[in-house]
Parts: structure tokens; C-alpha cells; sequence
């Protein structure tokens, strides 16, 4: 059951944020214009950003399910899905108020619910790397046994192609990201509602 909601909450965060605007103090979210601009759920967590973010989380999730907005993606469009979310203070009324009122404005609170998330998931993939390196060596010998039909070949190598993606992401989490998201995880799987 953990392995199957660590690759559910991969695809929320390969969806989510796959082409995450950067943003500095002051400036204004603006849907991502440009591939490769992701790298906000990878930048580093601070005890102070996770601390904010926990307190103003149940707000957040409260405030959007009130609002009945629903975050359409499609495999295609990540950076627009992820401009959706970004600018989902403009979209729903009251959000960045009550956000601030609670200690975090939106600006502030979706780039770090990313590094969170990223974290989380990583931390759950700890334990499966060695069996995807033992899976992505025993998919790569059976690419070259002709007994082996090319339709099955071709999932292979979709699913060889996505496993290395998962990697590629494990592999740009920061450490200190990971240690603290498992410092706190006993709240944060509580807040997320992710089963242990």
C-alpha cells in the first residue's frame, strides 16, 4: 500500500509541478512560460517554512474544497496545470487573505507545499531505488532477448523511460529536505492524509 501511494503522490507532483514558476519577494505568480522551470520543489526547505506551512495548511485545503475549484491537467499541459495552481489566489475568492490571516500567503504557501510534497515522496521512495535499478537492469536484458515481442519492447521502454524520470527527480531532492520532512512526519502524513 505504501508503494502504491508513493507513485500516486508522484504523479500528483510530476503533474503539479513539472514547469513551477520561480518567484522572488514581491513578485507576481504568473502562469510558467518556459519548460524546465521546476525546480521550485527542489529548492531547500526551511524548519521555519515547514513550521508556517503546517499551521496554514488545514486553511488552505479548507478554503479550496469550500471553493469547489478543481485543478484540470492532462498529461500534455503540466505547466499549464501548474499555472492553474499557482495562480489559484486570484481564482478564489478570499484564499490569499485568509492565508495571510493564518500566517502564510499563497505565494508563499504553494512553492513550499511543493518541497514538501517532493520531499515526502522521495522519503517513500527510499526504500524502493535498489528494486527499481534491479528492475530497470533485468527490463534492459530482456530489450535484447529476440523470444521477447517488440509490443512488449515498447512498454518496456515507456516504462524504462518513466523510471528513469522518477530517479532523475529522486536524485535533485536535497538531502535536508528529505530530513526534514521525516523529523516532522508523523504530522505531516496526519495533514497530507498519507497512510504510513
Amino acid at each position: 500500500m505504501k508503494r502504491l501511494m508513493a507513485i500516486g503522490l508522484l504523479s500528483v507532483l510530476l503533474v503539479v509541478f513539472c514547469g513551477a514558476p520561480e518567484e522572488g519577494p514581491g513578485t507576481e505568480t504568473k502562469p510558467p512560460e518556459e519548460k524546465g522551470v521546476a525546480e521550485i520543489a527542489y529548492q531547500t526547505l526551511t524548519e521555519a517554512e515547514l513550521q508556517k506551512f503546517m499551521k496554514v495548511y488545514p486553511v488552505a485545503k479548507e478554503i479550496i474544497e469550500k471553493s469547489g475549484k478543481e485543478f484540470k491537467s492532462d498529461a500534455e499541459n503540466w505547466e499549464g496545470w501548474t499555472g492553474q495552481f499557482s495562480t489559484a489566489d486570484k481564482e478564489i475568492a478570499g484564499l490569499d487573505v485568509k492565508l495571510r490571516a493564518a500566517g502564510m500567503p499563497w505565494d508563499e504557501f504553494w512553492p513550499v507545499f511543493g518541497k514538501v510534497m517532493t520531499a515526502s515522496v522521495a522519503n517513500m521512495f527510499d526504500a524502493e531505488m535498489g528494486k527499481m535499478d534491479k528492475n530497470l537492469k533485468e527490463m534492459e536484458a530482456q530489450l535484447n532477448d529476440p523470444k521477447v515481442p517488440e509490443a512488449q519492447k515498447e512498454m518496456m521502454k515507456q516504462a524504462m523511460s518513466q523510471m528513469q524520470d522518477v530517479k532523475k527527480m529522486y536524485g535533485k531532492v536535497p538531502q535536508a529536505n528529505k530530513d526534514l520532512v521525516k523529523k516532522h512526519w508523523d504530522e505531516i502524513s496526519k495533514l497530507l492524509e498519507i497512510e504510513n
